[in-house]
């Protein structure tokens, strides 16, 4: 072509043609170049927006979220249901000598060449750093579940960490470095401030997961672009954006109008029959480790007798409330699988009977009889209870007001109270009603984690804000359970520990399981390779693509 031009050098029309050629070449190329932009480009709405991008500082599924696209974790749980490598080369197990014998000691090896996204290189001192970050008071964490069973963490080489136990701890592979817990953090950029609380990285994090932050438009949306040092590969959808549309309707007409072309985690399944008929999406329904309940607040005067807390779960026909809130997504069977997982033993933690006459009786039994008014007193007190809901949430407010119907029906009257979600799932420090023990009931799905050990659920050194110990219960047969099943390694023992457990909760009530918990996304049609985990759908956001528009 460049000898074309010399040719023409001198010829005037036809520099004038060869111009408006390019010209217009240059235009069709640029046209290219912007509709590839466009399919490169994905936005997705959620509800919740996070308190920090920190996840350190997050917790629940948030906190697994942010880790995912932004962070790396050792090991992780697969679209199988299985751990699987992340930054480690291996998930450790006594047969490949990755865990001791006497299960005190914890080895991984990890990934050579792996880098945060500002370049500098991810070494196992950068998990040491972590471990010890968690551990230290000064740092706001939610749980340093997990964390605080490490005696010591050692880096020998860059690419070998061993961690020491103060005993043998069985979960420790599913919260230490993993989606359930916190992930890995660069040790070069936060080693020099005395906490993370209130830092900007908390804003605009460096992590070593598939994105990096843009920016964060609080109350809007993160805006996100691939990490071209992401050891998995630079992810194949460059830009990633999600915005945060806490009413449940506005995030469904934004899917109908495609100015979004996902919906990550949908909390309200009344949207499930609506959204598995639109045009252009599919829904991913995946279950996971986590539930749908009724939380007691076990230390209100009003719940704290196990009577009166079986009364009122007797009063509700849960099938029925599940079915009705869901419109059919979930049901209420097996509810218990989603808390303790492999060892579920329905036997042991069967649904609870809908008997409203034996609701009564317990009622009666208990002390509290009816009044002039239909309420049941106490001592002079009537049976008025506080139950927190999440707002923007119809499928939460049909449930919400079906227990307000059932429970007036044996005597209790419930007062509901919405709280938008930010502030539903808010830690202590931040108010958080249910944290903070501002209730008698809570409507609150949660994820407890990839192993049946439930000690941050029920372990007296774990109420709020030590922990997740939402419900407050306090018993020291539930701490040597939970204490007898996290000190071995052997499936067999730990099943049988944990069925006795799940008898003793039962007995105890401490939270109503209403359902086994699913994660709803929905997605463009033409997005691949997104499958469903346990932890969140987005395990594997690297190797997501969008086809042509």
């Amino acid at each position: 072509m460049h000898s074309d031009n010399r040719r023409i050098v001198y010829n005037t029309m036809n520099k004038f043609l060869i111009a408006t050629a390019l010209l217009l070449a240059a235009c069709t190329q640029g046209g290219q170049q912007q509709s590839a932009a466009g399919r490169s480009t994905l936005v997705i709405a959620q509800q919740r927006e996070p308190m920090s991008l920190n996840p350190a500082l997050e917790n629940g599924q948030s906190q697994t979220q942010w880790g995912e696209l932004l962070f790396s974790f050792l090991v992780k749980y697969g679209d199988r249901g299985e751990l699987v490598p992340d930054v480690a080369v291996t998930v450790p197990s006594i047969t490949n000598g990755g865990i001791s014998a006497d299960g005190r000691t914890v080895t991984y090896h990890l990934r050579k060449n792996v880098r945060f996204s500002d370049g500098q290189p991810l070494t196992a001192s950068d998990c040491v750093w972590s471990v010890n970050a968690i551990n230290n008071p000064a740092n706001n964490v939610q749980s340093r579940y997990g964390y605080d069973r490490i005696a010591s963490a050692q880096a020998p080489n860059p690419t070998t960490l061993v961690l020491h136990l103060k005993e043998p701890f069985s979960p420790l592979l599913t919260l230490v470095m993993a989606p359930q817990g916190f992930p890995i953090l660069p040790e070069h950029l936060l080693a020099k401030y005395p906490d993370f609380n209130r830092i900007d990285f908390d804003s605009k994090p460096i992590g070593s997961g598939p994105y990096v932050v843009d920016r964060w438009l609080r109350g809007d949306r993160v805006e996100m672009h691939a990490n071209p040092y992401y050891f998995g590969g630079k992810p194949r959808i460059e830009h990633l954006v999600i915005r945060f549309i806490p009413d449940a309707q506005t995030a469904l007409n934004l899917l109908q109008t495609h100015e979004v072309q996902g919906y990550f985690n949908a909390q309200d399944y009344a949207q499930y029959p609506i959204l598995i008929t639109l045009a252009g999406y599919r829904v991913l329904s995946t279950p996971v480790s986590a539930v749908g309940a009724i939380i007691f607040n076990t230390q209100s005067p009003q719940t704290k007798d196990p009577r009166v807390r079986h009364a009122l779960a007797q009063a509700i026909d849960v099938r029925s409330l599940v079915s009705k809130g869901t419109r059919g997504a979930l049901n209420s069977s097996d509810a218990g699988r989603g808390l303790f997982i492999w060892s579920y033993d329905k036997a042991a933690y069967p649904g609870i009977p809908y008997d409203p006459s034996g609701a009564r009786a317990l009622l009666e039994t208990a002390g509290w009889h009816v009044g002039p008014s239909g309420v049941r007193t106490k001592n002079g007190e009537p049976l008025d209870l506080l139950m927190v809901i999440q707002a923007a949430t119809p499928g939460d407010a049909i449930m919400g007001n079906l227990v307000t119907q059932y429970e007036r029906a044996v005597g209790a009257r419930v007062e509901i109270k919405a709280f938008n979600v930010t502030q539903f799932v808010a830690p202590v420090s931040a108010g958080g009603p249910v944290y903070g023990g501002k209730f008698n009931l809570a409507l609150y799905p949660f994820v407890n984690g990839d192993d049946p050990d439930t000690t941050d659920q029920f372990a007296c050194a774990n109420v709020p804000p030590h922990g997740y110990n939402k419900s407050r219960i306090c018993d020291p047969r539930i701490d040597a359970l939970l204490a007898a099943g996290r000190s071995t390694f052997d499936l067999a023992k730990r099943k049988a520990i944990y069925t006795q457990l799940q008898r003793l909760l039962y007995q105890e009530l401490p939270i109503i399981l209403i359902y086994q918990r699913r994660e709803i996304d929905a997605f463009t049609s033409r997005l691949h390779g997104e499958t469903g985990s346990s932890d969140s759908v987005f395990w594997n956001v690297a190797h997501w693509r969008l086809s042509g528009g």
